[in-house]
């Protein structure tokens, strides 16, 4: 169903009205102590990206890594960047990398310290909802934005077409993807941020 956001159709079935569109994560001393040492190195300004979406589900919520690497090009002029993720990740140029050097759970913890994580929508995009920062999160095709779209989060729909709901390649969502100007994820964070 896309009518409804996953939490609200989870929700429904234990008759839970008007639940709060937000993840909770309660996070041990251990994991905050090792956040803040990952921390303590970066400037008082960084935001959080994860380039590489997780693809063994759907290869459709990938954005083009050479885009990923035209923004970080483009911001890192005004902030730091921090690429995060899984450990197989593709490194981008001109990043702070902690590719795999936190678990899920404390990457979520360093975006709850970053000014801004960017990413597509994924586990890591569901996860920054137990924080405080926002998110620009990019949704394709693949999934309707009423059913993984949160409203604090900013919601860029790139999608002409969909939900396909896809597992396989789906030729729409990749020339959505290879359509897009990368220019307005920077725009859009430039002056969220005022950068």
């Amino acid at each position: 169903r896309y009518d409804k956001h996953i939490i609200e159709q989870i929700c429904e079935y234990y008759d839970i009205q008007d639940p709060e569109l937000k993840c909770e994560l309660f996070f041990a001393e251990e994991e905050r102590r090792m956040v803040y040492s990952l921390v303590s190195d970066l400037s008082n300004d960084f935001i959080t990206i994860e380039p590489e979406s997780k693809n063994n589900y759907t290869p459709n919520r990938i954005y083009p890594f050479e885009k990923w690497q035209s923004i970080v090009d483009d911001l890192s002029k005004e902030i730091q960047v921090v690429q995060i993720g899984n450990p197989s990740s593709r490194i981008l140029n001109n990043v702070t990398n902690l590719v795999g050097k936190t678990t899920f759970r404390e990457a979520a913890l360093l975006i709850g310290k970053s000014k801004m994580f960017i990413s597509t929508e994924g586990g890591l995009s569901h996860a920054a909802t137990t924080t405080d920062t926002p998110a620009l999160v990019i949704i394709t095709g693949y999934q309707h934005e009423k059913m993984v779209a949160y409203p604090q989060n900013i919601n860029l729909n790139i999608s002409t077409h969909g939900p396909c709901g896809l597992k396989v390649g789906c030729p729409d969502c990749k020339r959505d993807a290879d359509n897009h100007d990368w220019t307005e994820i920077c725009d859009i964070v430039k002056e969220y941020l005022c950068l």
